[in-house]
């Protein structure tokens, strides 16, 4: 029997399978396969885009390495002099950290000031509203969830509490809020920023501490490179990466992901299985047309290529409408989300809570193709047993009955 008869036979089957029992499994293996292939692609895809944000607007506000100290900032200024000259440092900036009570009207909140030099301001411009044309002493930037819970506007003045170091005495410090940045990530309530001459005017009698801020070429280098700049300093310095802080969230991610990755899988396992169910019955059903087919010259080879051909070919149209209706599920995954919220009347991510306000998605082609090819796999492999079963039957006994 040549190939073309045996794919022409498939695909009939395939794609016409009639009536009955069989015919229905074979279309709800179909359906099966492809609900389970486009959740999976649309989860993947999700969870895509949170270790993609997590990565390229999280880690791009934070420091990698963070260098701080309460002493003499010297130390720091011959670290800054030694880092430029290694090609794996992308950046390393001089700040000040100022621990603070905001006050507004009657509203008291504590606050960590962080004071920047106007190029330091850079990896922020994209995300303030207004974009910050002066930066001087005077000047502010809030996050906006933070400027929306006290609620403050552009152009308005605010007044911060610092303590001096003996906790005897507080400094006063006013300013007005130039700009707010809004990222969509936990940083808009938390993050302000200052000039750092507006604190470094305070430093003979406010408890600050200098710091430095690395930022490096290979993100996931950042534990190495904390270790490294630690035996470069005095043992009273502090070396953090950004693993300390949100290390657990990044892992979390991935092993989010990976669970439920995991347990798509298993249901595209269970769906390809089914194929054999449905195999199963078209021999019981069309047993005489089978042994005919024998009968006729048809060799048990070329019955067992025709259940192994149907049997990728239910995986392949599964695969390629999972794969369809994933992306359109993806693509749309945050109107769907905005939708959600609109109807629940609340928000379904806050950045109180989690690391992002909205819903990322970053589809990956490398996905498609391995979650298809797995189905396919699986489908091919559970015609196995409905082949072997049809190659056997016997010709003679079979007509008869």
């Amino acid at each position: 029997m040549p190939w073309s008869l045996r794919w022409s036979i498939a695909l009939r089957q395939t794609l016409d399978p009639g009536k009955g029992l069989s015919a229905f499994l074979s279309r709800v293996s179909i359906v099966g396969m492809a609900l389970a292939i486009a959740l999976l692609l649309a989860v993947q895809s999700v969870m895509n885009g949170f270790e993609r944000e997590m990565r390229e607007r999280i880690l791009s506000l934070l420091p990698h390495v963070q260098v701080t100290t309460a002493g003499d900032p010297q130390s720091l200024e011959d670290l800054i002099e030694a880092l430029e000259q290694d090609p794996n440092i992308a950046s390393s900036r001089p700040f000040i950290l100022a621990e603070t009570l905001l006050m507004r009207g009657q509203t008291v909140s504590a606050a960590q000031l962080t004071g920047l030099e106007r190029s330091a301001l850079a990896p922020y411009e994209s995300l303030l509203s207004p974009g910050v044309t002066d930066w001087h002493p005077e000047s502010l930037v809030l996050g906006a969830a933070m400027a929306e819970r006290l609620n403050l506007s552009v152009g308005d003045r605010v007044m911060f509490i610092l303590p001096e170091e003996n906790q005897a005495a507080y400094q006063p410090l006013s300013l007005r809020l130039s700009a707010v940045l809004e990222s969509g990530t936990e940083l808009d309530e938390v993050l302000a920023l200052v000039h750092v001459d507006a604190l470094e005017a305070l430093a003979a009698g406010a408890s600050i501490r200098h710091g430095v801020a690395v930022q490096l070429e290979d993100v996931f280098a950042a534990t190495r490179w904390r270790w490294e700049i630690a035996q470069m300093l005095p043992s009273e310095v502090r070396v953090t990466d950004w693993r300390a802080t949100h290390g657990n969230l990044y892992t979390a991610i991935q092993l989010s992901r990976d669970l439920i990755g995991l347990i798509l899988f298993i249901v595209i396992f269970v769906a390809a299985f089914n194929v054999v169910s449905s195999l199963m019955l078209v021999v019981t059903d069309r047993r005489k047309a089978v042994a005919m087919l024998m009968a006729m010259g048809g060799g048990r080879a070329d019955i067992t290529a025709v259940f192994f051909l149907q049997g990728g070919l239910i995986g392949v149209v599964g695969a390629l409408a999972g794969v369809a209706l994933g992306h359109l599920l993806a693509i749309n995954a945050p109107d769907l989300a905005v939708m959600l919220e609109q109807w629940l009347g609340a928000p379904l991510l806050q950045t109180d809570v989690y690391p992002l306000a909205f819903v990322p998605v970053d589809i990956r082609w490398q996905d498609a193709v391995t979650t298809a090819g797995i189905a396919i796999g699986l489908s091919v492999l559970a015609a196995t047993l409905p082949a072997l079963r049809a190659a056997s039957l016997p010709v003679a006994e079979t007509l008869a009955h």
